[in-house]
């Protein structure tokens, strides 16, 4: 039993349900036009696309697995009391655990291609496959350098919510007559799903920094061009300020999007995030020991989480 939570831990379950609530609301709410045209066949089967969200989720769950077997050291000095790989797991047994969920991923991938491209599947289990790349390099190579690992987790995350859209234009771009039909609606819905791409990629990004400032003592040790290693605690905090500022322009954009579609309760719940993300910045101004910033990464997860469910009252 103390296995099968460690290992839901390890896979950091509560993101990948972020993940998987992104995809869907993408795909089922921002895109509920196409299905509401009435047009037979103009979007893919649901276990098409329920095979790209178990692709989505079991590739970063691997990720994730790949990324605590390269932390091992600098877990064991930041967080020695919740050490997963190198306690719980041995390093071998991390090891497969990431091939293994990897496999499924872009097996689940391939099916999810094949079902919806046919013969021209190759292009999304290609664009899968370079994302399995890129979460592993992200852990071996570009954790440790200056800001790059930072901006891959949150690409990553803001791929998430830009997939769904993606799936349906490669699905579309497959049947002429669908894609003449179906583009105008897609490039009505595109600006919704950019903006959800820019508010994942940059509370991501915001997140992903302070987390940084958070393990602080551990990367420091062992040579972790991290932001806050790099710049100081000081400058750390003012790129945090920027981007939360770069956030609220996101925000304020949104707003007047959805003022013009009359989408009054989207307000209603975006108002509950600008205010979750000026108290992550009120706090983050105060922070200095660890926990501190612990709990400004809990607040900011709360903001993602409230800002992405906006997406239900859109529809």
């Amino acid at each position: 039993m103390d296995k099968i939570k460690s290992f839901f831990k390890l896979v950091r379950w509560p993101n990948l349900l972020m993940i998987a609530i992104m995809m869907l609301l993408v795909y089922y709410c921002l895109m509920s036009p196409l299905s509401a045209s009435g047009i037979m066949g103009i979007m893919p089967s649901p276990p098409a696309f329920l095979l790209l969200l178990v692709s989505m989720i079991f590739i970063v769950s691997g990720g994730y697995v790949i990324n605590d077997y390269y932390d091992i050291e600098i877990d064991r000095l930041n967080k020695p009391d919740k050490l997963i790989v190198g306690n719980i797991f041995s390093d071998k047994e991390a090891k497969f655990y990431y091939r293994f969920l990897t496999f499924i991923g872009l097996l689940s991938g391939l099916a999810s291609s094949v079902m919806v491209l046919k013969t021209h599947f190759l292009t999304l289990f290609a664009i899968l496959l370079l994302l399995c790349g890129v979460l592993h390099s992200y852990s071996s190579t570009y954790k440790k350098k200056f800001l790059a690992g930072n901006v891959i987790v949150s690409l990553s995350v803001a791929f998430a919510v830009f997939l769904p859209w993606l799936f349906e234009i490669l699905y579309l771009s497959y049947n002429e007559l669908m894609m003449f039909v179906g583009m105008e609606i897609m490039m009505k819905v595109l600006p919704l799903v950019l903006v959800y791409t820019a508010f994942a990629f940059l509370s991501t990004l915001m997140r992903e920094i302070v987390k940084d400032a958070e393990d602080l003592k551990g990367d420091a040790v062992t040579n972790c061009r991290t932001v806050p290693v790099v710049c100081g605690m000081k400058a750390t905090k003012l790129v945090i300020c920027a981007m939360a500022s770069l956030l609220y322009a996101v925000l304020i954009y949104f707003h007047i999007m959805l003022n013009q579609m009359g989408s009054n309760v989207a307000m209603c719940v975006l108002v509950m995030a600008d205010c979750i993300l000026l108290v992550s910045v009120v706090n983050l101004i105060k922070a200095k020991e660890c926990s501190d910033f612990h709990n400004v990464s809990t607040y900011l997860k709360l903001f993602m989480l409230i800002g992405i469910l906006t997406m239900v009252f859109v529809c």
